[in-house]
């Protein structure tokens, strides 16, 4: 294969590699977000990417359905002071992160911030400039349990209270009448509060507790809510509570300016560095896996494999050679006895099986067996056998003597291995013969 050949060949191959793994990432993705529309919550979260139960997904595509395309529906996730809220951004100086800041999208001047249950209390720099923002003319939905102290800055900064009620109100209708004009088409509210609210106009009471208020401050309003679960998944899915929507939406399109739900507040905040705002999504986890592939490979290359080598094809030994070399190491060693002892055993093996008897008995039987065949050739395999048993324990065994009896093995062996061949043969013959009768 030549050069420009195989370098378009690994192209192609990481194109493909590439295309797989934005495919499995996007699959795993979509699968993950099914499964955790089923799988049972840990903890509550009234996050706009939570699609479970106690998630606000739901709420979030629908505003942004209903509102599209005169404003626009979006997530908050930057600090607060970007509102333009903050009265000490004037003076301030200004550093590169701020720079930064400055691309980040701003909200417009008659926009309006949800935020529902917080995951940690607003500090109280944060509801400076968040009502700082109310207060030039912008609109704030306040929805949350208040059952921390430190949760309820912002109501204390708006001249608002809440008390505790007893007993808490759970899955209950709210009062028939609402106290303006604009909810009287709406039906009943099903909601459920721990704290009733003190302070501004009443919207939503349950047995004379309000449990929805809405307050001015400045040019701006706010909507306060002591059930934060109004508009939760687990609402909206119901007919039933399909009127908690309505009354939202109703407030929110007596507003003006573009809608924010709040993900701040439940720990997601965006970067200001774009790889980071990339690296965060789908193609982070595209990256991240063709990088461990990548990974894998190199090491599986070092580790494994290594670098590349010939071989050297080297002559084999013939078995000549290594029959000679063995033969010249018995001699060297004086080991007659061994070369004999194991040549014997080969034969004897052989002559055993001819003669029907187990290997394991003992000289005299084998004479004996050989004896009683009366035949020349068994009489001298007697002879060979007798001087074979006698070699093994002489110390003083010559070359010739070994020589001598070396031969005489492996003609007893040849014999052997013949007069097995011809019984064999006779058999089958026999077994032929046999057949052909008895049909």
């Amino acid at each position: 294969m030549s050069g420009s050949k195989a370098k378009r060949y690994l192209i192609l191959q990481l194109l493909a590699l590439v295309m797989a793994t934005t495919l499995l990432v996007y699959a795993s993705l979509s699968s993950d977000k099914q499964l955790n529309k089923v799988m049972p919550e840990a903890r509550s979260w009234a996050s706009t990417t939570n699609l479970k139960a106690s998630g606000m997904s739901a709420c979030f595509e629908l505003m942004d359905k209903l509102f599209s395309p005169t404003r626009t529906v979006t997530k908050w996730e930057l600090p607060y002071r970007i509102l333009g809220g903050s009265k000490k951004s004037d003076s301030r100086v200004v550093n590169n992160s701020d720079k930064l800041s400055a691309l980040q999208p701003k909200a417009r001047k008659h926009g309006v911030l949800i935020i529902v249950s917080p995951d940690q209390s607003l500090a109280k720099y944060e509801v400076e400039e968040i009502l700082s923002w109310v207060e030039d003319g912008n609109y704030l939905v306040y929805l949350d349990s208040f059952v921390l102290r430190t949760s309820r800055r912002l109501l204390e900064k708006a001249a608002m209270t809440v008390r505790q009620l007893e007993p808490p109100a759970t899955e209950k209708k709210s009062d028939p009448q609402f106290s303006m004009a604009l909810y009287d088409h709406l039906r009943q509210l099903t909601v459920s509060a721990d704290h009733s609210i003190k302070g501004g106009r009443k919207l939503a009471t349950v047995d004379g507790a309000c449990v929805i208020a809405e307050k001015d401050y400045g040019k701006g309003r706010i909507l306060i809510a002591s059930c934060p679960s109004l508009v939760s998944n687990r609402q909206i899915s119901k007919s039933d509570y399909w009127s908690n929507f309505q009354f939202l939406y109703n407030w929110i399109a007596t507003t003006e300016g573009d809608i924010y739900f709040d993900e701040r507040c439940h720990g997601l905040s965006q970067g200001i560095n774009v790889f980071y705002y990339f690296l965060r999504g789908p193609a982070g986890s595209v990256i991240a896996q063709i990088g461990l592939l990548i990974l894998v490979a190199v090491l599986s290359t070092n580790q494994r494999f290594g670098a590349v080598t010939k071989i050297k094809s080297t002559r084999q030994i013939s078995n000549l050679e290594h029959i000679n070399g063995l033969s010249n190491t018995y001699l060297r060693a004086k080991a007659k006895q061994a070369v004999i002892e194991i040549i014997w055993q080969n034969a004897r093996l052989k002559l055993c099986k001819f003669l029907q008897i187990s290997p394991h008995e003992g000289r005299e039987r084998l004479l004996e067996e050989l004896r009683a065949q009366n035949s020349e050739q068994s009489s001298s395999m007697a002879i060979i056998a007798e001087q074979c048993e006698k070699a093994i324990i002489n110390k003083e065994l010559s070359d010739n003597q070994l020589i001598e009896l070396v031969e005489s093995c492996d003609k007893i062996s040849q014999r052997t291995d013949k007069q097995m061949t011809s019984k064999q043969i006779g058999r089958e013959q026999d077994a032929a013969t046999s057949s052909a009768e008895r049909e």
